[in-house]
């Protein structure tokens, strides 16, 4: 794969050229779309002044499941940066520059954020510092798409007028992968990367929660800091002088949730991205779920009718027709607070075994993920988690390490459960 970047005005271009080893279609489930994207930053910033080492490293995100054998970038890397991208195995990194020096943050610098607007992000937000630069990628819309920027562009403005010092920065990065969507989930740091310079970044957070980073609602408990996704990107990041800081990778869904129920930034933040500011679209899969979790948490009664409405969405009753089903912890833990009687919401109950589980540890903070916040900042944030929702006790952490659903997923009698799940929501 080669790299060519052009600049004109506040544009940045990456084209990106394929060659004969390179992996056009990768997957079956996905290819290669476009074969270039742009960034529109803000008025000032100049090519020269972003390091070389951050354009690789937005190159290499962009392009990472196309790549054969090598990556040729337009400007030489540091050594430091090309003998950490080692841990790739697959493909070489080049050309090197013996005399670039890597990135280091200043004295001044300042921690970023990744910010989508949904509730994870928002409450990454919330327990970081006040300097805090959050970076927006902001998506195009095309014909065709779903998705409604009112809500995240309202919740960016709304933020911005509390003070919070918010960058929204235009990227058709999407469009690079075929069906849309970002190449690596790490990809909607690309803004941030690219003006680290520019602001004196130290840090990337993000809003990656315990479902993602830890592999809670999955099939089992996996330890990120050992797992590939760290080791690979962790160290680019690292030697690009920006580490990851995954600030709520201690938190489930149910504890960020738990936190922008009671934060005074809570009101900000939407998860729904096909909905308009403070009115959700209640037809997707995330406003089955966090209506859901949102009515579990504050201690409201699910009444018939809506969940009648809510087993209706197909897009949810394609996910609940799962074995697992995604996000199955959350629904659990829904489930075991559920004390009605809806015959959709009884049949769940019992498909994810609520009535056996415990999963009150999901409103806590896993200690253990300290490791994963940058040192600079570990006092400051932490000292912000316990001000706001518990910390796990050996018990609860022995649980969640326990995770797994290895045992129902073999079980004969949960197989019935799900068909029978399946079969009620097919007649609706």
């Amino acid at each position: 794969m080669i790299v060519d970047i052009k600049s004109r005005g506040d544009l940045l271009r990456f084209i990106f050229t394929i060659e004969e080893e390179d992996k056009a279609v990768p997957s079956e489930k996905f290819r290669m779309g476009e074969s270039e994207c742009y960034f529109r930053l803000p008025m000032g910033v100049a090519l020269e002044s972003i390091h070389p080492d951050h354009i690789a490293l937005v190159s290499l995100m962009l392009c990472f499941p196309f790549i054969g054998e090598r990556i040729t970038f337009p400007r030489g890397i540091s050594k430091d940066f090309h003998d950490a991208a080692g841990v790739i195995s697959r493909f070489s990194v080049g050309p090197i520059n013996e005399n670039l020096v890597s990135y280091r943050a200043p004295e001044s610098s300042k921690p970023a954020l990744a910010l989508s607007g949904g509730v994870d992000s928002v409450a990454a937000l919330a327990i970081m510092p006040k300097e805090t630069v959050s970076f927006f990628l902001d998506r195009p819309i095309k014909r065709g798409s779903l998705y409604d920027k009112d809500a995240a562009h309202t919740s960016c403005k709304e933020l911005g007028k509390i003070g919070h010092n918010v960058v929204m920065v235009e990227t058709d990065l999407e469009y690079l992968r075929k069906p849309v969507g970002f190449p690596v989930d790490v990809a909607n740091s690309s803004p941030a990367i690219l003006l680290a310079v520019e602001f004196s970044l130290d840090s990337i957070a993000f809003g990656t929660i315990m479902e993602s980073a830890y592999g809670i609602g999955h099939r089992r408990y996996r330890h990120y800091p050992a797992e590939n996704h760290n080791r690979l990107w962790g160290t680019l990041f690292k030697a690009a002088g920006i580490p990851l800081n995954l600030v709520v990778a201690g938190m489930s869904e149910v504890a960020t949730s738990k936190i922008m129920i009671e934060h005074e930034i809570g009101p900000l933040s939407q998860s729904c991205i096909r909905g308009k500011w403070k009115s959700p679209c209640l037809n997707c899969w995330k406003c089955f779920r966090k209506s859901l979790l949102d009515s579990t948490l504050r201690g409201e009664k699910i009444d018939d009718e809506g969940l009648d409405k809510l087993f209706k969405i197909e897009e949810a009753k394609h996910h609940l027709e799962g074995f697992p089903i995604k996000h199955e912890n959350v629904l659990s833990y829904i489930c075991e607070r559920y004390e009605g009687n809806h015959k959709l919401m009884s049949l769940l109950k019992r498909r994810v075994g609520a009535d056996k589980s415990d999963l009150k540890w999901l409103e806590s903070w896993n200690p253990e993920s300290i490791e994963l916040i940058i040192p600079e900042y570990r006092d400051f944030v932490e000292s912000k988690i316990m001000e706001l929702i518990p910390t796990m006790d050996d018990s609860q952490i022995n649980k969640m390490k326990n995770w797994d659903m290895g045992g129902m997923l073999g079980n004969e009698e949960f197989k019935v459960f799900s068909e029978e799940l399946r079969a009620s929501l097919s007649s609706l």
